[in-house]
């Protein structure tokens, strides 16, 4: 195996296919890195639309090359703030096509999901396919690589940290302290912050600046969005979720949830579960949990 400290960044897509073992490639929305033979994966964030997906499909392809073998596989969704229709379309137009060999190649795979909505929107598109080999979802990249079996996952952690922010400056140092927010929104606080993403408060204001944001603003959001996850997912009462995600009140909650989605708590919840004949049938069907098998993966690597 490559040191992680020895990885190889590919000035394109082209090189790294060319020879991947111990190379690595930057994007604006992920970074796909080939460690090892036995040993792959990517990290993507953001909002990526068909293009970037396009993209992503074509490293994947990575493990159907002559380089490729039977290996694990790791997909970090942590960052993932959504997605348009056409890039679902798109990935699963491709693993359609290629799901055999997949099936074939991957012994493992650990899947990091994205807190909040978009957390639950991952874990619900899993049982799109279902693979043949075990797969597990975590909530944080620790766990998954331990679960993968990787001696060196702390410092993995960190360089994969460090390539996501090289994509995009501001937009890196954004994704994140969304992250960190929607890992702890109830009481976040500045100083805090900083510290976390080794930056001093001035310089993380200066990045939310350039980002068109401001920390409060990213708090509310992180907050609504681990509010959405819970909504849609558990049946715990409006007032608790409140509490939960760090609003003083009921009313504080539901007035800095319409702002940013134009409902109310309680419209959102309705017709995100699709009213309550559906809202029945989600009851009987329990989300993947922290290191619990899934029923099927949607994501190559």
């Amino acid at each position: 195996m490559v040191p992680l400290d020895e990885l190889k960044s590919a000035s394109s897509i082209d090189e790294l296919l060319a020879d991947p073992v111990g190379k690595y490639v930057v994007d604006p929305t992920f970074v796909f890195w080939y460690p090892e033979r036995a040993f792959k994966g990517f990290s993507l964030w953001g909002r990526p639309g068909a293009d970037d997906i396009e993209r992503l499909n074509r490293l994947n392809d990575a493990v159907l090359t002559p380089h490729g073998g039977r290996h694990a596989s790791f997909v970090d969704l942590q960052g993932l703030e959504g997605a348009d229709p056409a890039a679902f379309a798109s990935m699963a137009a491709y693993l359609s096509a290629r799901w055999r060999p997949f099936r074939e190649l991957v012994v493992r795979q650990a899947l990091v999901r994205p807190p909040g909505f978009a957390g639950a929107v991952v874990s619900g598109f899993y049982e799109v396919l279902r693979p043949s080999f075990p797969v597990a979802v975590f909530d944080g990249i620790g766990e998954a690589l331990a679960w993968l079996g990787r001696s060196d996952r702390e410092a993995l952690v960190g360089r994969l940290s460090g390539l996501r922010d090289q994509a995009g400056g501001a937009a890196g140092v954004l994704g994140s302290l969304r992250r960190l927010l929607c890992a702890s929104p109830c009481r976040p606080a500045l100083a805090e912050a900083a510290r976390a993403l080794h930056l001093s408060e001035r310089s993380l204001q200066r990045h939310l600046r350039r980002a068109g944001t401001t920390f409060q603003a990213e708090v509310n959001a992180a907050r609504v969005r681990v509010a959405q996850g819970r909504m849609l997912t558990g049946d715990d009462s409006l007032t608790a979720i409140a509490i939960d995600v760090g609003c003083a009140s009921a009313q504080h909650f539901s007035a800095m949830f319409r702002k940013a989605t134009g409902q109310s708590p309680s419209e959102w919840r309705a017709r995100a579960r699709g009213g309550p004949r559906r809202a029945q049938e989600r009851r009987r069907v329990t989300p993947p949990r922290q290191g619990a098998s899934s029923p099927g993966s949607v994501l190559g690597a």
